[in-house]
């Protein structure tokens, strides 16, 4: 008899446990067990959904005038705001185009100023070029002692130029006359260019 007293006394336990679970369960969240023919009770309640700051969540299908009006508010607040974000993403925008746009127009400026400055540069080179050919065809005509002692002045890239624009005989005549060292230096330049 005791077992059975004790079967009972458990079975009411357990019985009672999860009935209050499921009780307790439902009550807190009803969206749970609610089947999909039961749509149409307006008892039931929905899972809550977090609303942002300053967004009032509807209370029920049918809102108070204060409600409403509140709600109403916040939305127009949010349009004003929207709107203004929306003016100044707007500004921007136009700003960038214009950044962008004076980039270029410094990039083309750039760009011409390159092509003049190598066009420059040429015609400095060129400069440079014939002024050293007249004095090479003047040295060309000179003594080669003469010549010497004027290139004892010059540094060594002028020298090597008008070296090698002279005519062979010339050179090594002036290379005879020049201090040794500087000679056998000269020499190794002038070896390398050919």
């Amino acid at each position: 008899m005791k077992t059975a007293l004790a079967y009972i006394l458990g079975f009411s336990l357990t019985f009672t446990v999860i009935t209050g679970g499921m009780y307790f369960v439902s009550s807190k969240y009803p969206w749970m067990f609610k089947s999909d023919d039961s749509e149409t009770n307006s008892g039931a309640l929905k899972p809550t959904v977090a609303m942002p700051p300053g967004v009032a969540a509807a209370e029920s299908p049918v809102q108070s005038g204060e409600a409403a009006k509140d709600s109403n508010e916040t939305m127009n607040t949010l349009k004003t705001m929207l709107a203004e974000k929306n003016d100044s993403i707007s500004i921007k925008d136009d700003s960038i185009q214009q950044l962008n746009s004076m980039v270029a127009q410094l990039q083309k400026k750039n760009s011409d100023a390159n092509i003049v400055i190598a066009q420059l540069q040429t015609q400095v080179n060129s400069w440079n070029s014939q002024r050293r050919k007249d004095m090479a065809s003047a040295y060309n005509d000179m003594d080669a002692a003469s010549v010497a002692k004027i290139m004892t002045k010059l540094d060594d890239r002028d020298i090597i130029f008008i070296l090698s624009s002279v005519q062979k005989k010339q050179a090594a005549k002036i290379l005879g006359d020049l201090d040794p060292g500087r000679a056998a230096r000269l020499m190794a330049s002038l070896g390398q260019l050919k």
